[in-house]
């Protein structure tokens, strides 16, 4: 019986046990969401997990949920990547970049004075997390048919900029009524029910 300390193989990666590292969101970048150089011992001191994933990982200026999130649309965030997954190789272990983009789970404070997008202008339930005082979420704006291709691109690129970054592999979160997530459920999608598109297939 195989147990958590037993390597796995996924894919093309051998991996030395089971114990995967989930996402944890530390919100240790810098204020305009780069890598800092505090992450590259944070990671480095778990690369003994079979596998690390890193925290939500925006792959768009409107992505963006939290502040001091590490982002990783620019060439300036693809570079301040690139010690955390050196350092986690050559401690022995590997690492996955999770890619997001958080939708309405936004507010216009993170977002230069923005409205977040969604598929549909509706209200998520809930607060703004970190923001204080406390403050509810506000109603998206409704994405147009031309900006949801401009949001698959911007996971098309994320996922490039990963590989560039040196991960090892690639997450894409779909929870929480984040934008990915919500063309998936109908309550969230009433504006956008004629809305067709064709999602392509991520390479890199």
């Amino acid at each position: 019986m195989s147990t958590l300390f037993d390597p796995i193989r996924i894919g093309d990666l051998e991996l030395p046990n089971r114990i995967f590292m989930s996402p944890l969101t530390r919100l240790r970048g810098t204020a305009d969401h780069l890598p800092a150089p505090v992450m590259v011992e944070y990671y480095r001191q778990r690369a003994s997990a079979g596998l690390i994933i890193s925290e939500g990982t925006p792959v768009d200026p409107f992505g963006v949920g939290y502040p001091r999130v590490p982002g990783i649309w620019s060439q300036q965030q693809v570079e301040g990547w690139k010690p955390v997954t050196e350092a986690v190789h050559a401690a022995g272990g590997r690492i996955f970049a999770q890619i997001w983009h958080v939708g309405r789970i936004s507010h216009s404070s993170l977002l230069n004075g923005a409205l977040p997008v969604a598929p549909s202008a509706i209200r998520p339930a809930g607060n703004v997390s970190h923001l204080r005082p406390v403050t509810e979420f506000e109603v998206p704006r409704a994405l147009t048919t031309d900006e949801v291709k401009e949001v698959v691109e911007a996971f098309r690129r994320g996922a490039q900029n990963a590989a560039a970054a040196g991960f090892d592999g690639w997450s894409c979160t779909v929870r929480m009524g984040i934008c990915s997530i919500s063309f998936c459920r109908v309550e969230r999608t009433i504006a956008r029910m004629s809305m067709a598109v064709r999602w392509k297939t991520v390479h890199g």
